[in-house]
Formats: structure tokens, sequence, C-alpha cells
């Protein structure tokens, strides 16, 4: 039995220019886009009233969307999606997405998840960010791919365990569209 009336969940996509890197066929970006539609149908299909933002985050980060019912408005905001420049702060969507989900009704689970190569270089540490959310019971999910050094690593795993999150990290393109499925179709605890 849920203890929860519904979700609350903000997909942030990472705009980074390292996203353009064609290590995964086409490139990153758009298995990362196509990623966050897999997410997105997933979470609507589940029997469960789900609220979706999409956001996107580099340096800084934007909401695309308010928290929606409405797959269409998801769909067509991830089809305008575009790399928008240097440097990853995770912070700064950890933080934007915090404001919009404290908002969000008593009885919703709150959750974000990024899509990330995790070549976080700017801003307040990705753990210094989860406190945040762990503080105010908000889960932090992410779904990373490419080469991740071992410090950042390190930060991602503690920071997920944190606000008891799950990371699921993709080797190829295969796993990147198997682990969005997989984190679409969870169920708060």
């Amino acid at each position: 039995m849920l203890k929860f009336i519904g979700e609350a969940v903000i997909i942030g996509v990472d705009t980074s220019i390292s996203m353009a890197r064609k290590d995964y066929k086409p490139n990153r970006f758009e298995n990362a886009k196509r990623a966050a539609s897999i997410i997105a149908r997933s979470l609507f299909s589940r029997n469960l009233p789900t609220l979706l933002s999409l956001m996107i985050f580099y340096r800084y980060s934007f909401p695309l969307t308010d928290l929606t019912d409405r797959l269409e408005v998801i769909e067509k905001a991830i089809l305008q999606l575009k790399i928008m420049g240097k440097a990853t702060a995770p912070s700064e969507i950890i933080k934007d997405a915090y404001l919009i989900l404290r908002n969000v009704n008593p009885g919703y689970h709150k959750r974000i998840i990024l899509i990330t190569d995790a070549g976080f270089n700017e801003g307040v540490s990705l753990e210094m960010s989860a406190l945040l959310l762990s503080i105010s019971e908000i889960e932090l999910d992410m779904l990373t791919f490419g080469s991740i050094p071992k410090s950042i690593f390190e930060h991602i795993d503690r920071s997920v365990k944190n606000t008891k999150g799950v990371w699921l990290h993709s080797s190829n393109t295969d796993e990147i569209l198997a682990n969005a499925a997989k984190l679409g179709e969870m169920y708060p605890d």
C-alpha cells in the first residue's frame, strides 16, 4: 500500500557542451533527450497521480515547463532542447527544483531526476546541495553516463544515498535507455 497520494518529479537534463561528445551514438545529448522522454512516458504510465516538470542545467538552470500532468507538454519541451554552454553546476538545478517542489501539496512524494555526464565543475558541491534535499525529504535520482572521475563518483554516491535516491550509471546507449525506463517505473516507498 502506497503512503503517497501522488508524485511530483522534476527531470533535469544537462545541456553543457560536454554533452555533445559522440562516445555514445549518436551523441550524449541525443541520448539524454531520449532518456528524458522515456522517463516521462514511464512516469505517466504508472497508476499514480504524477506532476512533472522539465528543466535544463549547465552553468545555470531554467525550468522549461511548470509542473504538469500532460505528457504532450513535456514531450514538446524535450524536442526544443539544445546544448546551452560551458560548465556544469548541478547545485543550480537542485536549488531551483527545490524552490518548485517545496510548494507541492502535502502527500506528494518529491523527486529530482538528473540526466548528466557528471562533468560537474562549478557551483556549490553536489553533497552540500543534496543536504538541502535530504532535510526537505526530496529524493535525488541520477542517470549518468561517460567516464566519471573517482572523486566525482564518490560525491554522487554519497549525495544520492543521503536523499534515499537511486543512481544508475550507463556504459552504453542501450543501458541509458533501459536505466531511464527503470527510473520512470519506480514507485515511491
